[in-house]
């Protein structure tokens, strides 16, 4: 596979991007207790689909903002701290959830 063809957008590679990782966070935090038996195979797939689905909409939808402030030196700022709140939003779902599963 190639980037020469440059066939996506920057948003959709973002997306894409942002989808991998959040999914890869998604089961490394439910890893451990995965393997304690106590989130079986079906939860773990859900759970971890359900969060590369959100990083992926979060980080496509904040490139795609961004790049259509592009020029707009203020609206870009206040496109990049919405990006990294939803970011931080996410993350402390994503601990929630795993603090809820082990209770």
């Amino acid at each position: 596979m190639s980037n020469s063809n440059s066939s996506l957008s920057a948003a959709q590679r973002t997306l894409i991007a942002s989808a991998l990782l959040g999914g890869t966070a998604s089961v490394a935090s439910q890893w451990r207790a995965y393997q304690r038996g106590e989130v079986d195979i079906n939860q773990l797939t859900h759970n971890t689909l359900r969060d590369a689905a959100k990083a992926g909409l979060a980080g496509g939808a904040a490139t795609a903002i961004g790049t259509q402030m592009a020029g707009r030196p203020v609206l870009s700022l206040a496109t990049v701290l919405l990006g990294g709140a939803a970011a931080l939003y996410l993350m402390d779902e994503m601990k929630d959830t795993q603090h809820d599963q082990q209770d």
